[in-house]
C-alpha cells in the first residue's frame, strides 16, 4: 500500500539489504568497524521504516475519511498529500545514498556485511525431541546438586518441636543457585501442606516496604482487593498481622542485600506476628551480616559451590540429557571434555547450567575442545561474561538475540508474565511470521528455547496447557543484559538512584531507541524523537514527551500528566499498555493510532468513558478494560468491534448476563471475556 502510494508519484524502489529489516532489531555482534557499520545499518533501516510507514499512514488515514473529502482523498491527490509525498520521496532517497554510502565504504575496508544468509526461524516443529510433553519440565533439574540441602532445610521449615517464629537463611554468592533451592523448598509438597498461608517476594536493592506489604497481603489473603491500592503502610500491615495471628505462615524473602530490611517492612507495624505455632521466614543473601541481623531465633545454611561430581551432573542433565544420549556419536569423547568444562566452571550452578544449555545445541568436538582450550580466566567475574557471550552469540537468529536482550527492559528481580512480554516481542516485530504457525505460537517457543538454554528461569506454568506462564532472568544476567544493551543503543534503562550510571562510556554518542524508566518522579521522561518504545514502572508525576514514531508504550503503577494531550501524535503505537495508573484520560484522538494492536488498560482508573473512536483503528486485536463503566459503545460501535481482526474484548468486573450491550456485542460477533 505504501510502497505504491510512494511510487505513483516517485517510481523509485528503496532496495533494502535483504535481512537488513529483521537484524536490526538485534543488538550488533562483532567489534571495530563491522559493528559500527551494523549500527549504522540499523539506523537507515529505522529510518527507511518510518519514510514508508508514513506513506501507509497516509493512505490508511485517506480510506477511513468520511463524506466529499474522503473520496477524494481516496481517488486524487490533495495538495497536502502531494506534498508529504515528495517529503518522504526525498528521504528515501536520502536513505538510498546513506546505505549505498555504508556498503561502499565497507567494500573499500573490505569488511563483509554480506546479508543474504537466511537465518534460522525457530518453529515447533523443527524441534519436537525438545518441545514434547515429556520434556516439558526441563527446568526442575536445576535441583542437581542440592538435595542434601533441600532436604536440611525443609525440616527447619517445619520442625514441630520449634514452634516459635524463626528464620531460616540461605547465603551464598551471586550464581549459586540459592534462589532456584529457596524455589523448590517453597513448592514442595511438603511446606504446602505444613504451612496455612504463604508469600515469596523477591527484595530489590532498591524496595518500598509498602510495595513488599501490598504483595504479601495479595498472596495470602487471595482475591483482587481493589481497595489494597488505597491504604497506608501501617492499615496494610495492620491487615496482615491481624490476617496471620491465627495461622501457620512462611514468608520468603528472597534476595536480601541490607540488614534493615526486615526493620524496614516492620517499621510501622509488626506485620508478622510470633503466635507460637511455628511459623517461618526463608531468607536467601548473598551477606552472612544480613542473615544474622533479624532479631529472631536464626539457622544460617552456607550454601557451598558444588563440588566435582555434582558440577558434572548439574552440566551432563543440559549439555547431555539422558534422552538424547542414545543418537550422540562419540558420547565418550564428549563425556570427556565436559567433566574438564564441569570443572572449570568452579562449582556455580548458574555457570554449569548456562554452559550446558549452550553445549546442548553445538554437539561438536572441536567446538567443545576449544572452548576448554580457551577458557578466560575467572577474575573479574570474567568467565561468567564470556559464558553468557557465547550463549548470546550462539542464539539462533537475530530476533531471538533482541528477546533476550529486551528483558533488560524489566526491573531486577521482577516476575515477567509471558503473555504480556510476548504481546511486546510482537509489537516490536521481534517475532517472524513463519508458515502454519501464529506469531503468538512462535514466541511461545522462543521462551521455550530460551527456559531450555538457561537463560531465563521459569516460576510458573499455565495449567491448561502447559506453556510457561512467568519467568523472571537471573540478576547476573539482568546486569549483563543491560550493559549489552546499552553499548549499542538498542535499549538504556533508567532510575532515580542509579540513573545512567553503569553505562559502558563507548555509548555516550549512540542513539538508544528503547527507554526503560524506574522510580522517576517529577519530570519529563528524558528520551530521542525517534525512540520506538518507552517502558515505565513506579513513576510519579511524570509528563511524556512527544514522540512520533513510538511503537510501544507500557507503563506500570504510575502516574501521568498531559497523557491525553500526547498519546493522539504517536501515530505509529502498536502496544499501549497501562496498568495500575491513575486518572488517565483517553482521548478522542486514541482514534488516530492506525497501527493499534493492543490496549490494556487493567487496574488503571478511567476519568472519561472509552471514546468511540477507538473503534476506527482496524488493526485493534485486544482491548483489555477494568471496569464496564468505562465502556459505552453504540450500536454502531459494536457493529465496528465484530469486524475487527479479532474482536476479543477482556473486562476484568463481573457484568449481569442480561445487560443489553453486551448482548448486542455478542450477537455482533464479539468475543468478551470476564
Amino acid at each position: 500500500m505504501a510502497t505504491n502510494l510512494y511510487r505513483e508519484k516517485h517510481s523509485v524502489d528503496l532496495p533494502l539489504p535483504r535481512a537488513m529489516l529483521a537484524k536490526k532489531r538485534a543488538p550488533a555482534i562483532g567489534c571495530g568497524f563491522a559493528k559500527s557499520y551494523a549500527r549504522q545499518i540499523r539506523d537507515a533501516a529505522y529510518e527507511a521504516e518510518n519514510a514508508i510507514e508514513a506513506a501507509d499512514y497516509m493512505e490508511k488515514r485517506n480510506w477511513l475519511k468520511k463524506g466529499f473529502m474522503g473520496a477524494i482523498s481516496r481517488y486524487a491527490r490533495l495538495p497536502s498529500d502531494l506534498i508529504a509525498l515528495h517529503t518522504i520521496g526525498a528521504e528515501i532517497q536520502r536513505v538510498k545514498r546513506k546505505i549505498t554510502e555504508i556498503f561502499d565504504s565497507a567494500n573499500r575496508l573490505k569488511i563483509n556485511l554480506d546479508t543474504s544468509d537466511v537465518e534460522k526461524v525457530l518453529i515447533g516443529d523443527e524441534y519436537p525431541q525438545d518441545y514434547g510433553t515429556m520434556h516439558q519440565n526441563f527446568e526442575d533439574i536445576d535441583l542437581v546438586g542440592f538435595g542434601d540441602e533441600y532436604k536440611e532445610i525443609v525440616g527447619k521449615l517445619v520442625d514441630k518441636e520449634n514452634i516459635t517464629l524463626s528464620v531460616v537463611s540461605i547465603v551464598a554468592m551471586g550464581g549459586a543457585g540459592k534462589t532456584t533451592l529457596a524455589r523448590k523448598v517453597y513448592t514442595s509438597s511438603s511446606v504446602k501442606q505444613h504451612f496455612e498461608a504463604a508469600s515469596w517476594v523477591t527484595i530489590s536493592q532498591k524496595f518500598k516496604g509498602i510495595d513488599l506489604l501490598k504483595d504479601i497481603m495479595k498472596q495470602i489473603m487471595g482475591g483482587r482487593d481493589e481497595s489494597v491500592a488505597k491504604m497506608n503502610e501501617y492499615e496494610v500491615g495492620k491487615k496482615i498481622h491481624d490476617f496471620l495471628l491465627q495461622k501457620r505462615y512462611l514468608v520468603v524473602l528472597d534476595d536480601v542485600w541490607e540488614t534493615d530490611t526486615w526493620d524496614q517492612i516492620n517499621k510501622r507495624v509488626k506485620a508478622f506476628p510470633d503466635a507460637t505455632n511455628g511459623s517461618r521466614v526463608l531468607l536467601t543473601t548473598r551477606k552472612e551480616d544480613v542473615a544474622n541481623h533479624v532479631q529472631m531465633p536464626t539457622y544460617v545454611h552456607h550454601l557451598n559451590k558444588l563440588d566435582e561430581e555434582k558440577s558434572w551432573e548439574l552440566f551432563s542433565c543440559k549439555a547431555l540429557p539422558s534422552y538424547k544420549r542414545s543418537v550422540i556419536r562419540d558420547v565418550d569423547e564428549f563425556e570427556k571434555l565436559g567433566r574438564k568444562l564441569a570443572k572449570k566452571c568452579d562449582g556455580l550452578p548458574l555457570a554449569l547450567a548456562v554452559l550446558g544449555g549452550y553445549l546442548s545445541k553445538n554437539k561438536n568436538v572441536q567446538t567443545w575442545s576449544n572452548i576448554l582450550y580457551d577458557w578466560p580466566s575467572t577474575k573479574n567475574g570474567q568467565m561468567m561474561r564470556d559464558i553468557l557471550f557465547r550463549c548470546y552469540k550462539d542464539l539462533p537468529n537475530h530476533h531471538l538475540k533482541a528477546c533476550l536482550i529486551y528483558l533488560a527492559a524489566f526491573p531486577e528481580d521482577y516476575v515477567i508474565y509471558v503473555p504480556h512480554l510476548i504481546q511486546l516481542w510482537i509489537a516490536e516485530s521481534f517475532i517472524p511470521h513463519t508458515p502454519k504457525h501464529i506469531l503468538e505460537e512462535t514466541a511461545h517457543n522462543y521462551v521455550s528455547e530460551l527456559a531450555q538454554r538457561s537463560l531465563v528461569q521459569v516460576v510458573g506454568r499455565s495449567r491448561a496447557h502447559g506453556w510457561i506462564e512467568r519467568i523472571r532472568i537471573h540478576d547476573i544476567l539482568h546486569d549483563w543484559c543491560i550493559e549489552e544493551a546499552r553499548q549499542d543503543g538498542f535499549f538504556n534503562a533508567i532510575d532515580k538512584t542509579a540513573g545512567q550510571a553503569g553505562a559502558s562510556s563507548s555509548s555516550d554518542n549512540l542513539i538508544s531507541y528503547r527507554f526503560s524508566f524506574q522510580t522517576l518522579s517529577d519530570r519529563i521522561l528524558p528520551a530521542v524523537p525517534n525512540v520506538r518504545s518507552l517502558l515505565g514502572f513506579e513513576l510519579e508525576s511524570v509528563s511524556l514527551p512527544k514522540l512520533r514514531f513510538l511503537r510501544v508504550l507500557c507503563i506500570e503503577d504510575s502516574t501521568l500528566k498531559d497523557f491525553s494531550s500526547v498519546i493522539g501524535g504517536c501515530i505509529h503505537l502498536r502496544l499501549l499498555r497501562l496498568t495500575d495508573c491513575d486518572s488517565v484520560t483517553l482521548p478522542s484522538s486514541i482514534g488516530k493510532l492506525l497501527y493499534l494492536q493492543t490496549i490494556d488498560l487493567r487496574g488503571t482508573i478511567l476519568m472519561s468513558v472509552v471514546p468511540n473512536s477507538l473503534w476506527e483503528i482496524p488493526t485493534l486485536r485486544h482491548i483489555y478494560l477494568l471496569s464496564w463503566n468505562n465502556f459505552s459503545p453504540t450500536l454502531q460501535s459494536c457493529e465496528k468491534m465484530s469486524k475487527l481482526p479479532v474482536g476479543l474484548l477482556h473486562l476484568m468486573t463481573q457484568i449481569s448476563e442480561d445487560d443489553i450491550t453486551l448482548n448486542e456485542l455478542r450477537r455482533k460477533g464479539c468475543e468478551v471475556k470476564k
